[in-house]
């Protein structure tokens, strides 16, 4: 189905640089992550196919080093397998969902001399009011505030922005 999962692909052992970007992984533990957010992605092939569509096109790559949820960089899915054993199908799908958006409205090539960070919260409210209006996935996920707030509703980030903390 997706070659993150199959082992047969990877045999070669991993450089000492890609090891500190990834992190040391027990093979159970990513295949269960993965296993999990493979799930997700054909839950949104089945029932929100613009979704589904994309996140097949993204590869899913481990960063339990560095990254605490999930992250994107257009190309690749980032995930914490610790982050993604603790929910559901359906709030994998809403992160899934989420990191897609982003991809969607180039978030990262818009940011300019903006906060990285106030940028990101407001880009945020923006993706994720849209993905709770439109019921994609569960929006209630542990240890993460989802920003949807129905007066930012089709707006930018930047407009949020702007708003909100300029």
């Amino acid at each position: 189905m997706s070659d993150v999962i199959d082992k047969s692909k990877s045999k070669k052992k991993r450089s000492a640089k890609f090891e500190n970007l990834i992190g040391p992984m027990d093979p159970k533990i990513d295949a269960q992550a993965r296993e999990k957010l493979v799930t997700a992605r054909i839950g949104l092939l089945l029932r929100h196919s613009f979704f589904g569509n994309l996140a097949t096109r993204l590869t899913l790559t481990n960063a339990d080093e560095w990254c605490s949820t999930a992250a994107t960089d257009g190309r690749k899915i980032y995930f914490n397998r610790e982050f993604f054993e603790k929910l559901t199908v359906k709030q994998v799908e809403f992160v899934i969902a989420h990191e897609i958006m982003h991809n969607v409205f180039d978030h990262m090539g818009r940011r300019e001399s903006r906060d990285p960070q106030i940028f990101n919260i407001a880009a945020d409210y923006c993706v994720n009011g849209q993905l709770v209006r439109d019921k994609i996935g569960a929006h209630n996920v542990p240890d993460i505030k989802i920003f949807p707030d129905p007066k930012h509703y089709g707006k930018s980030a930047e407009q949020i922005y702007d708003e909100i903390f300029d």
